[in-house]
């Protein structure tokens, strides 16, 4: 039995984050990750390795993708070091200083506890971890960027002024211009010591960078937390959690072999998520006897809204002509166009409304413009996701809610092609005055 200052359960924003700064001030830390790891040029991108790149250790699957299912509310969560990081879009937006408030049923408003400036630190030390950068548009072939050009045109129609969305994406090495696909200067310091390239413009961002482009969290905050000496374990599943006298007492169960492993801390930290980290407590409550019957309560979506382009047009003197926005050049979101609210001199919530884009074999699934495209995207396999029931993991006081999760179940199916350029639209931040969390509408 391993014994440590803080055990850390999970590798996403949160434990990453909290795993490299204790490690950093002297602490003995292990990171518990249920996932495996995805080193660059890892990630599945076969039909049948990526129809098998689910989480469902019943049927044997250990894959990124884990949906979870619930009455009201559908979330896609990320299985994998890193976590959300490894397929969020890379956008790293600062909220507006003037959407930290509450709104009051009388239209008034009352201000945060916590303002921007008080974060404007915490988001410079964040920014400097990561690597943000911003799409180069004033290179080539940056600058002949489809989707992107189409929504900076669109901001300036209605007098909107377009901005370029600060990205964890690396497009350039220090003082040097962008180039797709160049190595990345120090790029093979890393937890898996994998060389990284610059970003090729493929449009896989949410499915993961096969090219290390992405500056997600293993190659940042936990390649760190390693090298200051953090024990970081993938492929282990925390099961139980325990009180000691001195601490903490935690089960783990490791994949795929399913042997059990136990680990002792002072100091435990939970970040399985917004759902994994409620999950975890429901299931060891006799462990928190003092845990809110709020728990589990009062979730919403992080605040995005998918919307469709289809058959776009370009007119010009007087001639129509189909406009192909290529949805697949370029990182999957560039740039966006803040819709104003009522403090900007807008109506309603503000919100922003950015490019979207996905990978290049996702074209021959929604292209209708050949016969021949959509019997391709008919024979390309699918995973069919069964509906299960997962029982007794609410507090005692709401056991007559039952929670429902999907889990992937490799079973291949044909699904009609789909039409999809989207646009990505983000809702404002905002906490209403029922104590509602608010989404996390400035990033994804």
């Amino acid at each position: 039995m391993s014994e440590f200052d803080a055990i850390v359960v999970g590798s996403g924003f949160g434990g990453s984050v909290t795993a490299y700064r204790l490690t950093e001030a002297g602490l003995r830390v292990c990171l518990l990750e249920r996932g495996k790891s995805f080193p660059p040029g890892e990630f599945p991108r076969s039909p049948h390795d990526t129809a098998t790149n689910f989480w469902d250790p019943k049927h044997n699957l250990y894959g990124m993708f884990d949906i979870w299912s619930f009455s009201s509310l559908e979330a896609v969560v990320c299985s994998g070091l890193g976590g959300g990081s490894l397929i969020y879009a890379n956008v790293l937006l600062r909220m507006p200083d003037d959407w930290f408030v509450n709104e009051k049923a009388d239209g008034s408003c009352e201000e945060w506890p916590v303002t921007r400036q008080k974060l404007d630190k915490h988001y410079d030390r964040v920014e400097n971890m990561i690597g943000v950068q911003e799409f180069p548009i004033g290179q080539h072939p940056y600058s002949e960027t489809p989707k992107t050009l189409a929504v900076r045109e669109a901001a300036r129609q209605i007098d909107l002024e377009p901005e370029l969305v600060p990205l964890a994406i690396t497009f350039a090495n220090p003082n040097q211009p962008a180039v797709p696909g160049v190595p990345i200067d120090g790029g093979e310091n890393n937890l898996h010591h994998k060389p990284r390239y610059t970003c090729r413009l493929v449009g896989e961002c949410d499915i993961g960078c096969n090219f290390g482009s992405k500056n997600s969290l293993d190659l940042t905050y936990l390649s760190k937390a390693k090298d200051c000496g953090a024990e970081i374990r993938t492929c282990s599943e925390v099961r139980s959690l325990e009180r000691t006298d001195s601490g903490f007492f935690v089960t783990y169960k490791r994949h795929p072999e399913g042997s059990r492993h136990t680990v002792t801390a002072n100091r435990l930290i939970l970040s399985a998520g917004a759902l994994g980290t409620p999950y975890l407590l429901f299931r060891n409550v006799s462990a928190f006897p003092g845990l809110s019957t709020a728990l589990g309560q009062r979730f919403c979506g992080n605040g995005d809204f998918l919307g469709l382009v289809l058959r776009a047009k370009s007119h010009e003197n007087g001639t129509v002509s189909p406009r192909i926005l290529d949805p697949s050049l370029g990182p999957v979101i560039t740039t966006a166009m803040r819709m104003r609210d009522k403090l900007d001199g807008g109506t309603g919530r503000g919100f922003y409304i950015e490019d979207a884009g996905y990978p290049q074999f996702v074209n021959w699934l929604i292209d209708g413009g050949s016969q021949r495209t959509l019997v391709l995207a008919g024979r390309i396999p699918r995973p069919r996701l069964e509906s299960n029931r997962v029982e007794g993991l609410l507090h005692p006081a709401k056991r007559n809610h039952a929670v429902h999760r999907r889990q992937a179940r490799l079973q291949l199916y044909r699904k009609p092609a789909m039409a999809a350029q989207h646009a990505h639209h983000r809702s404002s931040a905002r906490r209403s005055t029922d104590g509602t969390a608010p989404g996390r509408g400035c990033s994804k």
